[in-house]
């Protein structure tokens, strides 16, 4: 994962750079409020990622350790002084890749985590910063098999970043196509446009991550052919970050609850999303959704820029002491840690409310900025 810190600069370097060109060329394709909450969401994945990629990489170094089998494969197979065993793993870390992408669109439970990815109404290079807090727990299961096969733990945490970092860039609707050749091999923005669209011909279509032809041979490849709606056919209707990780979790707790059968209230986590137990209300089917009639969401406002304003900066603000929290959190007791997690997440909540124009955020504003004054007075204390 250090690839991925190392150049998340160059990510930033070229959202802006995408800014740019769709304000001197007049395309809508970014929006203040969507864009400060993709980022927001990127942020509390790499705090979660912290915790959850230790206990990963603690799995897979056992499964390296005790159960590889290795030992009766050719050793250029899997040795990291091998250059086909890297070209190797990253075939193989893209077509596991392909599978946990499908089954995130396929399983409820994984679809909770995966919804957050999906569930903004733009498209754009900040998108693809949008991720679950729980991304890597969930997808990384998939990559555990890489370890019975000798590959080691680093090798694997490489290829995956590179892995990832190809998959930024797709994010775009500034590039339109490519030559054949490239595009009957490669994900494109094209091929990744559909796969964020919720047009009806495009639902659960293109889930490759650096390759497309697992789509061609696994049969669920459609190329772009109508302008395509971003989002979600029952949508988030909300800027709110903590909001978007949690709702799809919500509904599920709240079906297994109120059904009388547990029985189908248990298997609805691993049901297909849409699925609900007999004796609930089905959810509507989803309808035709045209670009021309399609309302984002866009909350009414009189608010003037500098209300708009000071929520950019409480942004900034948030995300500064994520990344101070990122690179200082190892030296800190387990309360200490806990504690400023509360505060992180406390205050994107915060900022999430502002971002919705709720007529209560002040209120938190005023919870947050107390929570930071003590937090900051017992951080003044030596020792």
């Amino acid at each position: 994962m250090r690839l991925i810190e190392t150049i998340a600069p160059i990510f930033f370097v070229l959202i802006l750079v995408e800014l740019v060109y769709c304000y001197r060329n007049r395309l809508s394709f970014y929006r203040l409020r969507d864009s400060i909450a993709d980022l927001s969401l990127g942020t509390l994945s790499r705090i979660a990622d912290g915790f959850i990629l230790i206990g990963m990489v603690l799995v897979y170094h056992f499964l390296a350790t005790h159960l590889s089998f290795s030992e009766y494969l050719p050793s250029f197979l899997w040795r990291e002084s091998s250059f086909i065993s890297w070209i190797l793993l990253f075939f193989l870390i893209d077509f596991l890749f392909y599978w946990a992408h499908r089954f995130s669109h396929e399983i409820n439970l994984f679809w909770a985590s995966h919804v957050v990815h999906h569930s903004s109404e733009e498209f754009n290079l900040s998108v693809a910063l949008r991720q679950s807090f729980v991304r890597n727990l969930f997808i990384g299961i998939f990559y555990l098999p890489l370890a019975l096969f000798g590959f080691s733990v680093e090798a694997y945490l490489i290829t995956d970043a590179l892995n990832r970092t190809y998959q930024f860039w797709v994010h775009t609707r500034t590039i339109d196509r490519f030559p054949s050749w490239f595009e009957f091999i490669f994900v494109t923005p094209s091929h990744h446009r559909v796969h964020h669209a919720m047009n009806p011909r495009y639902i659960d279509k293109n889930y490759g991550g650096v390759f497309i032809f697992w789509d061609r041979l696994f049969g669920t490849f459609e190329l772009e052919s109508e302008e395509p709606v971003y989002g979600v056919v029952k949508p988030l209707r909300t800027f709110q970050p903590i909001w978007a990780e949690v709702h799809v979790f919500s509904d599920l707790i709240r079906d297994f609850r109120l059904t009388k059968n547990k029985w189908e209230g248990f298997l609805g986590f691993f049901k297909p999303p849409g699925y609900r137990p007999s004796d609930l209300e089905p959810y509507p089917k989803p309808k035709y959704v045209s670009p021309y009639s399609f309302q984002k969401y866009n909350p009414d406002s009189k608010r003037n820029n500098g209300y708009l304003a000071y929520f950019l900066v409480q942004f900034v603000l948030s995300a500064s002491l994520s990344l101070a929290f990122i690179k200082t959190y190892a030296q800190w007791s387990v309360a200490e840690i806990f504690t400023f997690s509360y505060v992180l997440v406390f205050s994107f909540y915060s900022l999430g409310k502002g971002l919705d124009h709720q007529f209560d955020v002040w209120r938190y504003e005023i919870g947050k900025w107390l929570l930071l004054l003590l937090l900051g007075m017992y951080l003044a204390v030596p020792g």
